[in-house]
């Protein structure tokens, strides 16, 4: 999961980004001080979880949160708990009182592990949302092609158009996990549908001709053959 940090108390932000290095499975993206260099990025890239302080400068975090019309998941940081009720009320994943422990924090960060993975998001009757340019896309699945990551982000490659997403392969093998998808290469998910036909280590899908890695061509051939 990628998340960022809205933070503007140094020693947290070091304590938070600290905490994120030794969970598994969690990539902090950015830091900020402040909502409004948050929201520059936000609209730009696409975040699972928010670590969201209440008292900011400017803005307060749930001011914030309830001006985002599709807000990531949000766990909420601060000294003071009479904002709890605050939190809860606008579906925050959890609320961690500082100081927290490490403990504390993988249970939260648990927490919004579960909600992900039961997120609207991820394939649901046959379609998946994403956010690409400032724009909310609803992609039928059966029209992607296939998908393409490049470090951070992921191209993916549809009949009629292609779009660049913040997140990485790992994130879309699960989003993709389906009998209609399957990796090729490490960088490379395919929609085993759209293939015109494997030559060599190349899988050709329209004009676009994508290398098959080794690891990955026995289980392909499979899928293919059992799925005709």
């Amino acid at each position: 999961m990628n998340c960022i940090i809205i933070e503007d108390e140094p020693a947290a932000q070091s304590i938070l980004e600290h905490y994120i290095e030794l969970c598994p499975g969690l990539t902090s993206v950015g830091t900020f001080r402040d909502v409004f260099s948050a929201q520059a990025f936000l609209d730009n890239n696409n975040i699972d979880l928010m670590f969201l302080d209440i008292n900011l400068p400017e803005m307060s975090g749930v001011s914030f949160l309830r001006s985002l019309v599709h807000p990531p998941l949000v766990i909420f940081t601060t000294a003071y708990s009479q904002y709890a009720v605050d939190g809860f009320d606008l579906e925050a994943v959890d609320f961690l009182l500082k100081p927290f422990s490490f403990e504390r924090f993988c249970k939260a960060v648990n927490k919004a592990k579960d909600r992900f993975n039961a997120n609207p998001t991820k394939p649901v009757n046959g379609k998946i949302t994403v956010k690409s340019d400032r724009r909310i896309y609803q992609i039928n699945m059966g029209d992607i092609l296939f998908v393409e990551s490049c470090g951070d982000y992921v191209t993916i490659h549809c009949t009629d158009k292609k779009l660049v997403v913040h997140g990485t392969m790992k994130s879309w093998d699960e989003k993709l996990q389906s009998s209609l998808f399957l990796k090729v290469h490490r960088t490379i998910i395919v929609n085993l549908q759209k293939i015109d036909h494997i030559e060599g280590n190349q899988v050709h899908i329209g004009t676009h001709k994508l290398p098959l890695a080794e690891p990955f061509k026995s289980q392909l051939l499979e899928k293919m053959y059992n799925t005709q």
